[in-house]
């Protein structure tokens, strides 16, 4: 944001760098000066969000928690809660596919088994998680927001008394390397970032280089269930 001892927008700074283009990810995509960006003539892509007439690529957030609500459903859990992350497109996509898998196993969700919660907070998860294991009918398995803030959540269950996956089960989401050395290992939805980053870079460059035929797309990114030992069969 400063130059010096001027402050500048993204906008600025982006024109005063005489950047050829930008990649927008994990920012406040609502932010002012990030819609000012967006506004620009600068050749733009986004990561997990979508603007209109802007390439993105995303992760397929969508596939990835129906992947695994299903491997849940599979070990015979049907009392499933949901800790969705913050509110965001992301969110609201996975929050959708949750519900959506569900229903089509024709089960209902409480609306006490959906908690809004920050990414990447474990403090906050655990919050989440201990209001849940208190509801006089907890569910079997929790959904966390990601495999960092299910530190959080792992940390809610040992502290109320259970165990875990024993009496309570879990699933991360990102399949980052610490959720399998976590005793247990989670079980988690493993987002492949290294091509996320590689197809956005070259999308870019193909906007910067060739901007009268390149496409303004949106291109989905597929990730890969794993299974750790977080979710117990019942």
């Amino acid at each position: 944001h400063n130059m010096g001892h001027s402050k500048m927008t993204y906008l600025e700074h982006c024109r005063y760098r005489n950047v050829d283009g930008v990649c927008i990810v994990c920012s406040h995509f609502d932010d002012s000066e990030v819609l000012q960006l967006v506004s620009s003539p600068l050749p733009l892509v986004t990561i997990d969000h979508v603007f209109n007439n802007k390439a993105c690529v995303q992760s397929e957030n969508r596939q990835g928690i129906e992947a695994l609500t299903r491997y849940i459903l599979s070990m015979g859990h049907k009392k499933v809660a949901f800790i969705y992350g913050a509110q965001d497109t992301v969110s609201d996509i996975r929050l959708t596919s949750f519900l959506r898998t569900m229903n089509d196993a024709g089960l209902s969700v409480p609306d006490d088994y959906l908690i809004a919660s920050p990414y990447h907070d474990p403090a906050s998860t655990r919050e989440a998680t201990a209001q849940l294991l208190s509801l006089r009918d907890r569910p079997t398995c929790i959904l966390m927001p990601d495999d960092f803030s299910s530190i959080g959540g792992g940390n809610a269950i040992r502290r109320m008394g259970l165990r875990f996956p024993e009496d309570v089960s879990a699933a991360g989401y990102d399949g980052i390397q610490l959720a399998s050395v976590t005793n247990p290992a989670m079980t988690t939805y493993c987002q492949d970032t290294a091509a996320l980053g590689k197809t956005a870079a070259a999308k870019l460059i193909e906007l910067i280089e060739k901007p009268r035929t390149a496409l303004v797309d949106r291109i989905l990114i597929p990730g890969k269930l794993v299974e750790g030992g977080s979710v117990r069969a019942i």
